[in-house]
């Protein structure tokens, strides 16, 4: 692992700001991250691809409890733990995806709303309700 990033050249590179990188680390999150002869943390691809799949973990809505949970699993046992650490992400792919429906039906009824001119919507018709419409 290349080795030679310090902490501002890798925010540059994820975009994301020192103290949350500390966090990660404090945390227990980022994997191993050696320091130099004067104490400065030194970075490399490993953490660069790291941070970055946190960053989507943590975009995408996934609790740091969670995330937790599978740097837990990840960290004690690579082989033993891989089922579990697969639903882990499982699951998360469903909740985004989720959220991803509901966007797009939110988009969609702004959508109407521009297209309307922002009235209101007509109320459903009881046919409608009745059939879910």
């Amino acid at each position: 692992m290349n080795k030679n990033m310090g902490i501002r050249e890798l925010r540059e590179r994820v975009g994301v700001a020192p103290h949350t990188l500390r966090y990660y680390e404090d945390a227990g999150l980022m994997i191993s991250v050696p320091r130099d002869d004067a104490g400065r943390r030194r970075y490399g691809e490993d953490h660069l691809r790291w941070v970055a799949f946190l960053l989507r973990l943590r975009e995408g809505g996934m609790g740091i409890a969670r995330i937790r949970e599978y740097v837990d699993l990840l960290q004690s046992d690579a082989d033993a733990t891989a089922i579990r650490r697969r639903e882990i992400l499982r699951v998360h792919r469903q909740e985004v995806r989720g959220r991803i429906d509901r966007l797009e039906e939110h988009l969609r009824v702004l959508d109407r709303k521009v297209g309307r001119g922002c009235a209101p919507e007509p109320a459903p018709t009881l046919q409608e309700e009745d059939h879910g419409g």
